[in-house]
């Protein structure tokens, strides 16, 4: 009767040990390893609730430019249009976005529970504070984006080629987010899009702006530059009609002849003949078909907001007909494009043929201090070209603003490299494109920066967006590194 009780006891014990096991490893999973995305939720009362009493982190420019930082817990923005497209907004209501919602708990200064951040401020009983973030934005060179851009619907990126930082990403229609709380419903169901930020979130046909990128593939895979054809302005080929605008016929020409005068015919036979590999290839190693963001980046948070993924085709494995490549190569058929991608190619160019992945977040700070807490740093995207090539076609876009299609890009005290664009796009009129980089001189050595100008439905590049770039780029030139 006695061993009976004990076993019973035994038993009755062993289930208490394995229910508190249970509890524990329960409680483990939550507050150790699923701690921070419970505590990210917006619906988490507890992060709410802290978040109204400590004071939320500011963030800055590259150069230290105060972007937005909070006043008696309404927060405010130094130019809250101009940058509202990048940094978001941050609202008891409508929650956060981009920048505001991706970095919330380093700007909350929200510790997790059993976090080393949460044991030091209990033994030192420090108060919660918000870190800062530094950004590679640009806020006077943004403000020149947007100044440029004016009313027309479109995006303006500008990148620094060697390092990926994005010095410039403005978008149009925009929005303010100061006033968020009154504008959100009518901002949500406009049909224009003042939400979205059109430099990453949007697509589009290319147009010849995509030559560079044949003429890199053609390069890169044993094609003379000096390779002549007689461009008639029509011609069917390969199974397809093939026109220049307006069909002018520009007649005998070479690779560099044909970019500057943005001879659709001439790319379209080189994009036809070579490989669908060597094509797709290049291609790829710009970024196209790529979500680079996940890769390349050591957090995707270093560009924190969506990014439309760039493709020559929906399926880039499936084979391509020579008629629909031939279209490829002069950025119709199915190649779409955000203008982030479009500065990237320009980017590549610049930066002797390495593709630096783009980026916007390089530093956390301790809130108020200039003290670092972490530091972003890019890495390669891919490598299209080699120097000798990136030198040669920047050579062809160079010819491209002196005696072609960008003829008046030039601005005093640097040099401009560039490639127009009108792509033709059903319902409505051409968009507009001029996509480069721009050189000039420092104490340090020649300095570089690339950009993509893409007006909606705004007919030629050169006539619409080559003036938008140009006074961006004057704008560049008198600032002081």
């Amino acid at each position: 009767m006695f061993s009976d009780t004990q076993q019973r006891i035994r038993q009755l014990l062993a289930i208490i040990i394995l229910a508190f096991v249970v509890l524990l490893a329960w409680q483990s999973y939550w507050q150790l390893w699923k701690s921070d995305w419970l505590f990210a939720q917006p619906l988490n009362r507890r992060l709410e609730r802290l978040e109204r009493i400590t004071p939320r982190g500011s963030i800055f420019d590259r150069t230290g430019a105060k972007l937005a930082w909070s006043e008696h817990g309404v927060r405010r923005y130094a130019d809250a249009c101009a940058t509202a497209g990048i940094l978001g907004y941050h609202d008891a209501v409508y929650k956060a976005s981009r920048v505001e919602s991706e970095w919330n708990m380093e700007l909350s200064g929200v510790a997790r529970p059993f976090s080393a951040v949460a044991v030091q401020r209990l033994l030192t009983n420090e108060k919660p504070c918000g870190n800062d973030l530094l950004l590679t934005l640009d806020l006077h060179l943004q403000q020149a984006a947007c100044a440029a851009l004016g009313t027309r619907r479109g995006a303006v990126v500008m990148l620094d080629p060697k390092t990926g930082g994005i010095l410039t990403l403005a978008t149009y229609p925009t929005y303010n987010p100061e006033t968020l709380r009154n504008d959100f419903p009518g901002l949500n169901s406009a049909t224009d899009g003042p939400l979205r930020n059109r430099a990453v979130q949007d697509v589009y046909p290319p147009g010849s702006t995509m030559k560079l990128v044949t003429a890199s593939a053609a390069l890169m895979n044993g094609i003379d530059p000096a390779t002549r054809y007689t461009c008639t302005g029509k011609t069917h080929a390969f199974g397809v009609n093939i026109t220049d605008y307006h069909g002018e016929a520009h007649g005998s020409v070479n690779m560099t002849t044909a970019l500057a005068k943005s001879c659709n015919n001439y790319f379209a036979h080189i994009a036809a003949n070579l490989s669908q590999a060597a094509l797709f290839t290049t291609a790829e190693n710009f970024g196209f078909g790529q979500r680079w963001w996940l890769r390349a980046l050591a957090d995707p948070r270093m560009l924190p907001m969506g990014v439309a993924k760039s493709s020559l085709a929906p399926d880039m494995t499936k084979d391509i007909s020579q008629g629909e490549r031939a279209h490829m190569g002069f950025g119709q058929s199915t190649v779409v494009a955000t203008p982030l991608q479009m500065a990237m190619v320009s980017a590549a160019i610049a930066n002797d043929g390495t593709l630096m992945a783009p980026f916007l977040v390089q530093a956390v700070r301790k809130g108020g201090t200039t003290r670092t807490l972490s530091t972003f740093s890019s890495t390669p995207i891919g490598y299209p070209l080699n120097k000798e090539t990136a030198t040669i076609v920047a050579s062809m876009m160079r010819q491209v603003v002196r005696r072609g299609t960008a003829a008046g890009a030039d601005v005093a005290g640097i040099t401009v490299y560039g490639k127009t664009g009108t792509a033709q796009q059903e319902g409505g009129d051409d968009h507009a494109w001029f996509i480069g980089f721009a050189e000039r001189k420092s104490p340090t050595g020649p300095q570089r920066i690339a950009f993509a100008v893409l007006i909606e439905r705004g007919g030629t590049g050169g006539r619409i967006a080559v003036p938008v770039a140009r006074q961006i780029l004057q704008h560049w030139a008198t600032i002081e590194e």
